[in-house]
């Protein structure tokens, strides 16, 4: 049987969106690119991709909600 879809989908970006500076100021294009890598991740998973949990529109808000949680442009800078 496969994961429940909401924990997968937690869990999968809980683990996998971190702070990248490479992607500064380009979300839209990080958000495509953690999609896909999501998407892929829950195929190879045997969640159902007809599952309410992995509508685009949702994915996209969660990702991005993650990306600027995680963003953080003085991470490992410190004030004297």
């Amino acid at each position: 049987m496969a994961e429940n879809p909401s924990n997968f989908v937690r869990d999968w970006i809980s683990e996998h969106v971190h702070s990248d500076p490479f992607f500064n100021g380009r979300t839209e294009e990080r958000v495509g690119s953690v999609m896909k890598r999501l998407s892929a991740a829950s195929k190879e998973a045997e969640i159902p991709q007809d599952d309410p949990e992995l509508a685009p529109d949702l994915l996209r808000d969660l990702i991005q909600a993650a990306i600027e949680r995680t963003y953080n442009p003085s991470a490992g800078l410190r004030s004297f």
